[in-house]
């Protein structure tokens, strides 16, 4: 998967991330003492030297107005914004009087947390000439200075030693609520991405000779000494942070630890700093795929200002941060924006209006946003590739909620459905597991190669794989759609096919649709037809036990996501909803540029459906959303129904009772985004 990755993120490379398994995507903690695990709203400005001379009323009352509950503020590292004592320890030389201070005792007067940042990866060239051992030594031998300041690296006695004596200073001084660092591991680049290639430094090569008896590589060295210098440096950071974290937690234990990596901290950070966004779900994996693969922790996922590292001062499009930020919001992450200096003082202020309406949306709705969990029916198994992303969006384009799944950490039973893009790629032991699903009930779609160990669709031979031809297609046979029951599929008898196909040979049992079509001449225009459609089933549908399991022996995700043909998301519409009897609790009726996120409260006396408007994205522009009118959304309530009402402005939403339990919603007008909010009788 694509990122635009920032020097920052390069540096964690090294890090094994490693996920503590939890059954279902449920609600964080309520626990008072644990507040950073419920979303909280954190604005990052990220101070620079000459912001020591701000007015700090005027920011706190922008902060405030802003909607945010908590700051992410430079406190140290390599600018001291408070009078240190420690000799080796930059003082900010703008500043007069005592700027961390002042603002954490007017932020907290506000009710509003301050999460101190530090940066150690650097220290000012005055200090550096008196520590060389401190410093990190390019491949050439030489050390990196950047505008007056230089690298240090993780094996000096900077960060190993001086860090902790900063941090047990300003600990010490000031209640901060949390401490967060920036620029962590081990830098192979500098600002300008220069690389510079693996720390040579004296330090390094006598802990890694004594790790591994080899000598340090270089970026192109020897393989084994390249493997073995990841594990080593996965184990220095790991055993760094394990002593970082003590200290801050002998100090005062509530203190809340942020950074990019997951061990010894309590809020992991992440950034969405491409200029154009990526995909346009990256913000739903982000804050989905975080808070599924780790335990008592929470995600700060910013949503970066800026719309490169070299026009720091110049902002991404407002409408693509306010996609982001609602993405992670309404997946249960923390909300984060991150700007350079004071909004005093920003020059680019397009996105401030959009972004803050989002956070105080939070702030006015946090009744019905800090204590919720997914109440989506379908499940999206993790994989890579276009398949994968081919699937999230069709699902988001016909309004089916969905969960990202890992076989690792989900449980499967929480889904009526488990679509599984890359079906091929699915090991023996996550088949037997898939084969459980099935038999207890679950209905399960696979989309390429049936897996070879996989039983649940009787194992059938597998006779050729069709590899990639100039002209092939999947025939839509008139019973077909009858059993697909597609309105869509009305005017399309064919859709074309790019990639594999895998022939079975089906077992009996098995209901055979579609067909496949290959060879066909496509020119000249005269010659431009097909002689014959072939019996090679295109759609296999097998019961096994109480379930039910559905392959499209192609990868009809990757097919949406090259070409965005409508037949075949409708092919993979029908197939869900249809011949696998899904069974939504939610339809959605409306254009396709909705987005819908379903969640509930987990003790049951609410749920609610958020909406997002993607209509304003026009190639490489974000434009403001074109509102959408009459959006219908049919639910099957839990119980009686007490009021539906537009989280946006809090009025009431007609509502009809169709049957017993399906009530009908009518949203009049979409505008940015919603939160249609349904309570429940007590």
């Amino acid at each position: 998967m694509s990122r635009n990755v920032l020097p920052r993120v390069v540096l964690i490379a090294a890090l094994a991330l490693v996920g503590i398994a939890s059954s279902a995507p449920k609600a964080r903690s309520a626990d008072s003492d644990a507040w950073w695990l419920t979303p909280q709203r954190l604005l990052q400005t990220n101070l620079r030297e000459i912001d020591a001379t701000m007015d700090i009323d005027q920011y706190v009352r922008e902060v405030k107005e802003f909607g945010a509950n908590i700051v992410l503020f430079n406190v140290g590292g390599i600018v001291a914004n408070y009078p240190t004592k420690l000799k080796y320890h930059w003082r900010n030389t703008f500043m007069e009087g005592d700027l961390a201070g002042e603002a954490l005792g007017k932020l907290h007067k506000a009710d509003v947390k301050m999460i101190g940042r530090f940066d150690f990866s650097k220290i000012n060239e005055k200090f550096a000439a008196d520590h060389p051992e401190w410093l990190y030594v390019s491949e050439k031998g030489e050390h990196v200075n950047y505008n007056g300041q230089i690298h240090t690296c993780v094996m000096g006695g900077y960060q190993q030693d001086y860090l902790l004596e900063i941090l047990r200073e300003a600990l010490t001084e000031y209640p901060l609520d949390g401490v967060f660092f920036n620029m962590i591991g081990f830098p192979q680049v500098d600002y300008s991405r220069n690389f510079h290639g693996i720390c040579q430094c004296e330090n390094c090569k006598k802990s890694f000779r004594d790790f591994c008896g080899l000598d340090i590589p270089k970026h192109d060295g020897d393989a084994q000494a390249l493997r073995k210098h990841q594990e080593w440096k996965g184990i220095q950071i790991n055993r760094q942070f394990g002593r970082v974290r003590d200290l801050i937690k002998s100090i005062r234990s509530e203190t809340v630890i942020c950074t990019y990596t997951v061990d010894h901290i309590d809020v992991i950070r992440k950034e969405s700093g491409a200029p154009l966004g990526q995909e346009t779900w990256d913000d739903v994996e982000r804050a989905q795929w975080t808070l599924l693969t780790t335990e008592n922790k929470q995600l700060a996922n910013a949503s970066v200002h800026f719309y490169q590292m070299i026009f720091r001062h110049s902002a991404a499009a407002p409408y693509l941060h306010s996609r982001r930020l609602w993405q992670q919001m309404v997946n249960g992450a923390w909300l984060d924006f991150y700007c350079i200096g004071p909004l005093q003082r920003l020059e680019d202020r397009a996105g401030i209006g959009p972004i803050s309406d989002i956070y105080r949306f939070h702030e006015a709705n946090e009744k019905w946003m800090l204590h919720t969990e997914s109440a989506a029916e379908v499940g999206l198994v993790r994989r890579d590739g276009d398949d994968y992303w081919g699937w999230a969006q069709i699902l988001s384009e016909n309004h089916i909620p969905f969960d990202l799944v890992s076989f690792g950490h989900s449980d499967l039973k929480h889904y009526k459905t488990l679509i599984v893009p890359e079906s091929g790629g699915v090991n023996a032991n996550d088949a037997r597991a898939l084969d459980a699903f099935v038999k207890s009930g679950g209905k399960l779609l696979l989309s390429g190669r049936i897996p070879d160990a996989l039983t649940c669709m009787g194992q059938p031979t597998l006779k050729k794989t069709w590899p990639l031809r100039h002209s092939m297609y999947v025939r839509i046979r008139p019973e077909d759609k009858t059993k697909l029951d597609v309105a869509g599929l009305k005017d399309f008898d064919l859709v074309q096919l790019r990639g594999d196909f895998h022939e079975y040979e089906p077992v009996s049992g098995t209901d055979q649709m579609l067909r496949l079509i290959h060879d066909v001449m496509y020119g000249p225009p005269e010659k431009c037809y097909y002689k014959s459609v072939s019996d090679i089933p295109a759609l296999l549908v097998r019961r096994h036990g109480e379930g039910i399991t559905a392959c499209l022996p192609f990868r009809i995700g990757a097919m949406y996501r090259e070409w965005g043909n409508l037949g075949h998301s409708m092919l993979a519409v029908g197939t869900l909803d249809n011949l696998l009897d899904t069974g939504r609790r939610l339809k959605i009726d409306s254009c396709p540029l909705v987005e819908a996120t379903h969640r509930r409260d987990p003790k049951g006396r609410f749920e609610w459906i958020s909406l997002y408007n993607h209509s304003g994205r026009l190639e490489n522009s974000f434009h403001p959303p074109i509102p959408i009118d009459n959006v219908r959304l049919s639910l099957k309530a839990r119980r009686p129904v007490e009021k539906v009402i537009s989280l946006t402005n809090g009025s009431p939403l007609a509502r009809t009772t169709k049957s017993s339990n399906e009530v009908q919603i009518v949203l009049p007008r979409l505008g940015v985004f919603e939160i249609v909010l349904v309570e429940y009788a007590r």
